[in-house]
């Protein structure tokens, strides 16, 4: 039982539906009679996508909407079920239950014969389970084309709607857009001249990408400068799709172009100009992104003279770019990979750091000659890298091969593979080393405890034992036989890195422990020779004696007193003069001292 009670709380939590989180924020009621509803969707839901499989975009749903005392109501036991339907690739010329569910539809849904205001006949649908809620079903270029006549209905729709499932994030990319163009609209609808989207998840693609243009009239700004404008208003746009983002949870990313601007890219021939005409689908327009729009089918905007020989010079600036990237890699990163990593090991082997022409000398002299651990190629790549370095210094249109660079990279990880070894041979040496140098160290630690100062250094570490271990930790008895069998290991060349670092952690953690007892003694001690007492009111004062003089620091008041004929008196000493705890003497206290300190202290009563 207790086997089964830990799997069931270790289970994962099933991540959170799509309509779970739209209908959070929502009273109980509603979000209740939501609820019941979905029970009666589930299963055309599921039938849909069985049918249409990987097509399914998704669904959302729409209350009613009634208008009471003139303020609109949404009404929850009034749904509409809309559907959105992938058909990018084969377009639908509209969207038709019948042809959905064929053979099937009797199961799901009913038909209705109705008119609209204009007395034109329509098909009503609603569920079998539930005529409250009508199905309604749309597609992707369908909505699409709608946006390009300038129609946003299903758009609005949308925005005011439910999201029930989202299998590509489109629905819930659409909604966010719907609403952060609202936001903008009302406030700047004077001047906002297209709201567009771009990119592919406009095709039904999956993508976390949601790109957004938005262009700005600016013809008539006369009081501020245009970028300042733009900055002001893309801070604001920006600040508003954060906005609608902490509600959705989608994040849109805006770009947006001044007008005049926009012109200039397009005529420039600006590719991203050109691919927003093309492929983009305006959710807000004033007339004239589909005006661009068909021009540019007609092909009437096209570059000018002067964008076709900016693309001309581009290939060729893209060349010199790219011998003069070779000649910087060659004089940065190849140069560097193969100067830094020499310098380090000369320093390493306590050498301060060199010019270059003096790293190559003293790489040759001391690595090579002296102590025959680099070998000749690896000093031939380093004088290699320096002397090409100064020639490119020296020219600055000398021109560097990528064979050049290729042979380079080759001999440089020859020759970083042997510093690396040669780096970790060294240190691991080091690393041994120094438990010489810690050793050393924790005795001179030792010493400085009162019974140790006297004692000679080969008996340090036994009077250590004898007369503290017993007052400190379990841990530090076994440390320093560990320490004193990992000397005596290295002294026998036995002993290996890992061993050497975990017994240098272990003289560490001694010598805090030492240092802690060191420090608790100090204190005890000053606390011996100090008497700190508090008086009215919580008041504290200090009594000590320095120098044959007994002294009263009342540091509440902020005043020295120092005793004289039986009697504090005002002192002139500075009070930074008693601060040395080193100085301070034995204090013997009597009944005419106490008798004094309460008297100029003016209380009857001392608390310790």
């Amino acid at each position: 039982m207790a086997k089964q009670k830990d799997a069931a709380q270790t289970k994962p939590k099933e991540p959170e539906l799509a309509f779970d989180k739209e209908i959070a924020r929502l009273p109980d009621e509603m979000k209740k009679k939501l609820k019941q509803k979905e029970e009666l969707i589930k299963p055309i839901v599921e039938a849909i996508e069985a049918r249409v499989k990987e097509k399914a975009m998704g669904f959302y749903l729409m209350p009613e909407i009634e208008v009471k005392n003139n303020m609109p109501i949404p009404n929850f036991d009034k749904l509409t079920l809309h559907f959105l339907l992938d058909d990018f690739e084969r377009p639908v010329q509209f969207f038709d239950p019948k042809l959905l569910f064929e053979n099937d539809f009797s199961k799901f849904l009913i038909e209705e014969k109705k008119q609209d205001q204009m007395g034109q006949p329509y098909s009503h649908f609603a569920l079998k389970a539930d005529s409250n809620i009508v199905f309604r079903g749309t597609s992707i270029s369908l909505l699409r084309e709608t946006c390009f006549d300038s129609v946003y209905d299903e758009l609005k729709r949308l925005g005011s709607s439910f999201v029930y499932k989202d299998n590509r994030g489109f629905i819930s990319a659409l909604k966010t857009i719907d609403i952060h163009r609202n936001m903008l609209l009302q406030k700047f609808e004077k001047y906002i001249v297209v709201y567009a989207g771009a990119g592919s998840w406009l095709r039904g693609e999956k993508s976390n990408d949601f790109d957004v243009f938005v262009v700005v009239d600016d013809t008539d700004v006369k009081r501020m400068p245009r970028m300042q404008v733009k900055d002001q208003l893309t801070r604001i746009i920006w600040q508003m799709s954060n906005e609608v983002a902490a509600l959705t949870g989608i994040q849109i990313h805006i770009q947006v172009y001044l007008l005049t601007d926009f012109w200039e890219a397009l005529k420039d021939a600006h590719p991203v100009m050109f691919t927003f005409l093309r492929d983009g689908v305006p959710f807000y327009d004033r007339g004239l992104y589909s005006a661009w729009k068909e021009l540019l089918k007609l092909g009437k905007i096209r570059p000018s003279p002067e964008a076709i020989d900016m693309h001309m010079n581009v290939a060729n600036q893209l060349v010199d770019r790219a011998k003069k990237t070779l000649a910087d890699i060659m004089m940065s990163d190849v140069y560097y990979a193969a100067l830094n990593p020499a310098q380090a090991i000369l320093m390493l082997k306590g050498y301060n750091p060199t010019t270059p022409k003096e790293t190559v000398r003293m790489f040759k002299e001391v690595l090579l000659a002296k102590e025959k651990c680099v070998s000749k190629k690896d000093v031939e790549v380093l004088e290699s890298a320096v002397k090409m370095f100064k020639e490119i210094e020296h020219n600055k249109e000398m021109e560097v091969k990528g064979e050049d660079i290729d042979k380079m990279l080759k001999e440089l990880d020859s020759f970083l593979t042997n510093i690396k070894k040669l780096f970790e041979e060294i240190t691991e040496e080091r690393t041994k080393e120094s438990i010489v140098s810690s050793y050393n160290e924790l005795l001179v630690q030792m010493k400085t405890l009162p019974l140790l100062k006297n004692v000679a250094e080969d008996g340090v570490v036994a009077a250590f034992e004898k007369n503290y271990v017993k007052t400190m930790p379990s841990f530090v008895k076994d440390s320093l036989k560990n320490i004193l069998k990992a000397k005596s290991e290295y002294e026998k060349g036995k002993i290996s890195t890992t061993e050497v670092n975990k017994v240098l952690k272990e003289i560490r953690n001694v010598l805090a422990e030492i240092k802690e007892y060191r420090d608790k003694n100090i204190i005890q001690e000053i606390n011996r020779r100090k008497l700190i007492f508090q008086y009215a009111d919580k008041k504290s004062a200090e009594l000590l004696r320095i120098a044959g003089e007994i002294y009263l620091l009342d540091v509440s008041g902020d005043k020295l007193y120092v005793y004289k004929n039986k009697a504090f008196v005002e002192s002139d000493e500075k009070r930074e003069t008693l601060s040395d705890n080193s100085k301070l003497e034995r204090l013997s206290i009597d009944e005419a001292l106490v008798s004094a300190a309460k008297l100029v202290l003016k209380t009857e009563e001392f608390f310790l």
